[in-house]
């Protein structure tokens, strides 16, 4: 079994973090994104993992490495970004003729994927998408399935009207022929523009799943995660070894007399005695020395972003 993990994405909903790291490389309790993602397939046996880029694309590299506990990881790079669809069909050299896991790399979940495979073979499945109840994800935009009282329910498109809503978890299992329908010299979008167009010729079901799932997508959703899990850790499985899981980096220093609270200290970022600093984002080799609330702060971008709802929508526009 090969997986492709896809990295390309610009993080805009996390800028200005995204100016200088790829999302995927950003830290989530002192580790790299990516290497959740990395550790939830070797937890399933993947062989083989390939891993696309595009924005930043050394930062993923060296977050995520040549291999990972003994998987091969190789890298599709994209001079220009190719979209969710397009990431896939320059990636299908590299993935070989099985039906291969594609996911993205801002999640954490607790899939079952032996469970997705086996239905994706008994059901003949060309496309199976792991998707969960759309009552936990009201603020998410939704996938459209029509159910039955046997079998597994079946992709009808995006638009409200035919079909039950779910939420898609990120993760698919895709078949090599299916890959090959994608055109291969332009950007293009599995959703919008893939699938809807193979439902009369192909089987696209949804595996249902439910249970543990998140993901970083905006600053207040990534800092507050990061307390989450900072307070209630991962299942030991999907924690990847090596590092003490931490809001604040080994490579950070918070001097003494300084006060934290509630916040991510990035490596090389220093806390001087006498700054207080709560519910803030303070990015790699920034120096504090005063008191700090509700910031992300970024050394030589911008000078900060505040995490309330409304200037996040400012800087959305």
């Amino acid at each position: 079994m090969k997986a492709l993990i896809l990295a390309a994405g610009l993080g805009t909903r996390l800028r200005p973090l995204t100016f200088i790291r790829a999302k995927a490389s950003l830290p989530l309790l002192s580790v790299p994104f990516v290497r959740y993602s990395l550790q939830y397939l070797h937890l399933h046996q993947v062989e083989e993992i390939v891993i696309n880029l595009h924005a930043h694309p050394d930062t993923v590299r060296k977050a995520a490495g040549t291999s990972y506990r003994g998987i091969p990881i190789h890298y599709s790079h994209e001079p220009e970004i190719l979209g969710t669809a397009g990431a896939i069909r320059k990636a299908l050299p590299m993935l070989n003729a099985e039906p291969f896991v594609v996911m993205n790399s801002d999640m954490l979940m607790y899939i079952p994927l032996a469970e997705a495979f086996e239905q994706h073979r008994r059901e003949g499945s060309d496309v199976t998408l792991v998707i969960m109840r759309e009552d936990r994800f009201s603020h998410y935009s939704s996938l459209f399935f029509e159910e039955f009282e046997s079998g597994p329910p079946r992709f009808v498109g995006l638009q409200p009207g035919k079909g039950q809503r779910y939420h898609y978890t990120g993760l698919q299992i895709v078949n090599p022929d299916v890959a090959k329908l994608i055109p291969s010299d332009r950007k293009t979008e599995i959703f919008g523009e893939i699938y809807p167009n193979l439902l009369q010729d192909k089987k696209i079901h949804g595996f249902v799943y439910d249970g543990f799932w998140m993901e970083i997508g905006t600053l207040k959703e990534y800092l507050q995660t990061s307390l989450d899990l900072h307070l209630q850790s991962l299942p030991v499985a999907l924690q990847p070894p090596g590092v003490e899981p931490s809001l604040i980096s080994p490579e950070a220093k918070v001097e003494q007399g300084a006060q934290v609270t509630n916040s991510i200290i990035m490596e090389g970022a220093v806390v001087r005695s006498g700054a207080d600093v709560e519910r803030c984002i303070i990015g790699w080799d920034v120096t504090v020395t005063r008191r700090i609330r509700n910031a992300v702060i970024v050394r030589g971008v911008l000078p900060w972003y505040i995490l309330n709802e409304r200037q996040l929508h400012e800087e959305r526009l």
